[in-house]
């Protein structure tokens, strides 16, 4: 910490920020026990699977590439060292929080200054889902740590261009392992750098060097899988399937439960799928555009998914009804976040700030777009939500500059 940090208001002192971040999400560690659901339950045990030498398998021993290997990985490092235990992987998340909010503090630092990375920080820090997600074996929190690390590698121009490209694509290629959404940030960053800089030459080494590194990465796994399945698939095998589940003559644009119907492996199934919404996407285009404009509603318009994955243990600790408020309190803080979002991001564009933001403007919509044209749920925005914080906390600057200007001219009236 330098000096200048040292000699801020407490409230701009990103260790101070950072500490109450750690200390909310380990009180809500203390009082929420850990109780897997849903996703979570196959999470555990593919962690446990990996931490005990089966690998990357089902409990029942099957093999498998459906689901991204990324978190399950983390875990099975966590249980190999601490035992099969939830809360040795809950400690990891609230760790991985007080990482988000101090990287989301430094990505926002040298574009907007002090005190809107501050605040960023502190919207983050005290974003509800957030701290919720603690206790949710899941691949949010640390998808978001991975994204947010590569962005601020992105932005350390002091860094020698080749390091900076390494850096880069490995931490691509690892928030990739999490959600496979993420790959494409790695050629899309170096075309856009070339667009907005016009300068070809530092975005084509970024570009060879940075994939070079993420291919080298991504090797071994490839390998694995096409000795399992003889076909090439690069992270996971559930695209298919997750893009048919939103697009099909019977979806609302939300998840669905496949058909129940025999495959050869879970490649062929994901390939299946996949050529099965590609062709009613084509076939129905009209449709396609309904099934969007239903998943920007049903993935934005609450923020509760937190608290639904939560539920058995906050019920056998608080009670049912303690479940509404906070889905409140959640969805509240969320359309708060879009609001000031909103506004800051306005107010990026009105001072010609977009041409040097554009890699946090880039990566927002990128995030945000992809649930909107595959297959919504409220969870799918997640990763967008230190980033949303930080146009939030531009945004309510701008207010309170305003609201103090109008003061001042009323004193002087």
């Amino acid at each position: 910490m330098t000096r200048a940090h040292l000699g801020s208001p407490w409230w701009l002192r990103p260790g101070v920020i950072v500490a109450v971040a750690l200390l909310l999400r380990l009180a809500w560690l203390w009082w929420v026990p850990v109780e897997p659901v849903a996703d979570s339950v196959l999470y555990d045990a593919f962690a446990k699977s990996i931490a005990d030498g089966r690998g990357y398998a089902f409990p029942s021993g099957d093999l498998t590439v459906y689901w991204p290997v990324g978190a399950s990985a983390v875990y099975a490092v966590i249980y190999a060292i601490f035992g099969s235990q939830e809360w040795a992987a809950a400690l990891f998340q609230a760790l991985l929080g007080g990482a988000i909010v101090g990287l989301t503090w430094r990505l926002a630092r040298a574009p907007l200054g002090r005190e809107a990375a501050a605040l960023a920080a502190w919207f983050t820090a005290l974003w509800p889902l957030l701290i919720e997600f603690t206790t949710i074996l899941a691949s949010e929190l640390l998808f978001i740590a991975l994204v947010l690390a590569a962005l601020n590698a992105w932005s350390a121009q002091g860094l020698q261009p080749v390091r900076r490209a390494v850096l880069w694509g490995a931490l691509i290629c690892a928030a990739s392992y999490v959600r496979p959404t993420a790959w494409p940030l790695l050629v899309l960053f170096p075309l856009l750098a070339w667009w907005v800089d016009r300068q070809w030459r530092p975005a084509m080494l970024m570009l060879l060097v940075s994939v070079s590194t993420a291919a080298a990465l991504f090797a071994p796994w490839v390998y694995r899988n096409y000795q399992l399945f003889d076909r090439f698939v690069l992270v996971a095998a559930n695209g298919g399937p997750n893009l048919w589940m939103g697009n099909n003559p019977a979806s609302n644009g939300g998840y669905m439960p496949l058909p129940d119907k025999a495959f050869k492996n879970e490649v062929e199934r994901d390939r299946y799928y996949g050529r099965e919404a590609i062709e009613f996407i084509k076939s129905h285009p009209l449709d396609y555009l309904k099934l969007s404009a239903s998943r920007v509603v049903m993935t934005y318009d609450r923020e509760t998914i937190g608290v639904v994955w939560n539920e058995r243990g906050l019920t056998r600790r608080f009670g049912v009804p303690t479940l509404m408020a906070l889905k409140l309190v959640s969805t509240a803080y969320w359309w708060t976040m879009l609001a000031l979002g909103a506004i800051g991001a306005y107010r990026m564009v009105r001072e010609h700030r977009v041409s040097v933001l554009w890699p946090l403007v880039a990566a927002t919509l990128f995030l945000a777009t992809v649930p909107i044209l595959t297959v919504a749920q409220d969870r799918y925005h997640v990763p967008i939500d230190p980033l949303l914080g930080i146009f939030a906390a531009w945004g309510a600057l701008g207010l309170g500059r305003r609201a103090r200007s109008a003061l001042r001219r009323q004193q002087h009236a």
